[in-house]
């Protein structure tokens, strides 16, 4: 039985991560170009999680402040979503949140939804799974700028759990390619975009949970 030659098998190895770079590039030209002229009504369901294939990643940090501490800083109403979310210059920054279901408040906002903008005119939506003390867990989907292509949702979930006299804050992100083919790219974007956004918004929630609890 003959066997392909090690340049055949050469080849094979670069031309699938060449196609999909091609092909992710094409969309995020055109894209670029198709900035929805208004914003989705997303009034649709909601995707239902699946049972596997997502691409994960996890970060956490640990808090000096008590969990209830860190969970009232963390859900304070006045506090948006963009003054939390850190890019860190790796992805468009959030720019407004509009509710849609529901009037998002605090500790009772299991089932709600609202559209997130970002800075380069695109849109996701959001909505609430599970809204306790220990665990706040939601779902986006509805992608309108390049990650349509590769991501068909994500499910994420924040925890809050005791650790000495403070907080372990957990981090979880969970995303499904549409294509198990383009599950290197979405990992790719989990960890060049995702990963570090997780820390640096981690980071941050740390930094004004401390300073909160310090000054009260």
């Amino acid at each position: 039985m003959s066997r392909r030659p090690p340049s055949s098998r050469r080849r094979r190895r670069w031309l699938v991560p060449t196609l999909l770079a091609v092909t992710l590039l094409a969309g995020a030209l055109v894209a670029r170009e198709l900035t929805p002229p208004q914003p989705p009504a997303y009034d649709g369901n909601a995707p239902e999680p699946a049972a596997h294939g997502y691409v994960q990643a996890r970060h956490s940090v640990l808090i000096a402040a008590p969990p209830d501490a860190v969970w009232a800083w963390a859900n304070d109403p006045g506090l948006d979503l963009a003054d939390v979310v850190d890019f860190d210059g790796g992805f468009p920054a959030v720019t407004a949140t509009q509710p849609l279901i529901g009037d998002w408040v605090p500790g009772r906002r299991e089932g709600d939804r609202r559209r997130v903008g970002f800075a380069d005119g695109h849109y996701l939506a959001e909505q609430v799974l599970v809204d306790t003390p220990e665990t706040f867990r939601y779902m986006i989907w509805g992608f309108t700028s390049p990650q349509r292509f590769v991501v068909r949702h994500g499910v994420a979930e924040f925890s809050y759990e005791a650790e000495g006299d403070g907080t372990r804050l957990t981090w979880t992100y969970s995303l499904l390619p549409t294509l198990p083919i383009l599950r290197p790219a979405v990992q790719g974007f989990v960890d060049g975009t995702m990963s570090p956004m997780m820390r640096a918004t981690l980071a941050g929630m740390r930094d004004g949970a401390e300073a909160t609890a310090a000054a009260g």
